[in-house]
Formats: C-alpha cells, sequence, structure tokens
C-alpha cells in the first residue's frame, strides 16, 4: 500500500512525502461488527474528511454484502481543497460541505482503484470494489470489514513536515486468478 499511495501521489501531482509512509499493524476495534473509523482522533480533533471503499471477492460476494477488504482516507478539512488542487482537480469551494465530501470520495476511490489495478497485474483476483462513502469527522455506523481479519495497517503520510493524509486499510485473503 505505501508503495502504491507514493506513486499515486508523484503521478496525480508532483507530491513527494516529507518522510517515507511506514504501515503499523493495529487491532481492529470493532462495534456492532464494523471497523471504527473516527477522523477526529487521527487529527487532534480537528474537523476530518473520511472516506470508505469495501473490496469484494466478486460482483456475487458485493451483491451479498461479503466483504474482503476496506480502504479508509482520512484528510483534514483545512487541508483538503489544498490536497486536491495538488493533485490536479478543479479548484472545490471549502466552504461547500458537499464539496468537500465529493473530494474526499474520489480521492478514496482513486487509491482504491490503484491498489485494485496493482494486486489484479501481480496476478490475484479483478476484486469488485464499493462505491465510497464519506462522512465528515468519523464514520458514526462504521465501516464493513472481513470478518476473518483482526488486523488492519495504518499510513499516515506527511507533506512539509506535517501529517496531511491518513490511511487504513484491511484485507482478507485475495484469491489467486
Amino acid at each position: 500500500m505505501a508503495n502504491s499511495i507514493t506513486a499515486l501521489f508523484l503521478e496525480r501531482g508532483e507530491i513527494s512525502f516529507s518522510q517515507k509512509p511506514k504501515l503499523e499493524r493495529k487491532q481492529i476495534i470493532e462495534y456492532d461488527g464494523k471497523i471504527r473509523a473516527n477522523g477526529i482522533e487521527r487529527f487532534n480533533g480537528e474537523v476530518t474528511y473520511v472516506s470508505a471503499v469495501n473490496f469484494y471477492a466478486s460482483a456475487a460476494d458485493l451483491q451479498k454484502k461479503k466483504t474482503l477488504g476496506a480502504l479508509i482516507v482520512y484528510v483534514e478539512k483545512s487541508y483538503l481543497a489544498k490536497l486536491m488542487k495538488l493533485l490536479q482537480y478543479p479548484p472545490i469551494d471549502d466552504e461547500i460541505e458537499q464539496a468537500l465530501l465529493d473530494s474526499i470520495g474520489t480521492l478514496c476511490n482513486i487509491a482504491a482503484g490503484r491498489f485494485k489495478s496493482e494486486i489484479q497485474s501481480a496476478g490475484y483476483a479483478d476484486l469488485e470494489m464499493s462505491h465510497f462513502i464519506n462522512y465528515r469527522n468519523n464514520a458514526i455506523v462504521g465501516i464493513d470489514f472481513c470478518r476473518s481479519e483482526y488486523d488492519y495497517y495504518e499510513m499516515d503520510c506527511y507533506i512539509d513536515g506535517i501529517k496531511r493524509v491518513c490511511f487504513d486499510m484491511t484485507i482478507g485473503v485475495v484469491p489467486k486468478c
């Protein structure tokens, strides 16, 4: 995931991270069968936008909601419009809530699509992806995840020495082609 995200940011906007992103393995905090996603905690109480995409092994699993994994993205409100501009997206009005929600969803979708493409090119199944779901501050209802997984990976990305984007990912066993 770290190499994929680093390459994505370089390709889309020539954005270099101040330090190499590190994956940190953590235990899933579950509530009512879903993974917890709290952006306020990731950015020390600041307003944060959160988006998630779920992965499925097949179209049939997508229909049954048999989740294989999840990618969750967090960006602090004060940086989201600037980040999207750096990534070569049209300017957004950071006073319009829906524009911010759409932007975090777009970022999550391109990161999830990149992951999906890279694992498929490595010989794994062509995963199905859900539509992104967006939140302000935290995912109140939680995010679906593979019930056989107990851990997820956190990755914080620093731009100009400041934590600007966070990614969480959990994934079950992806079938080979």
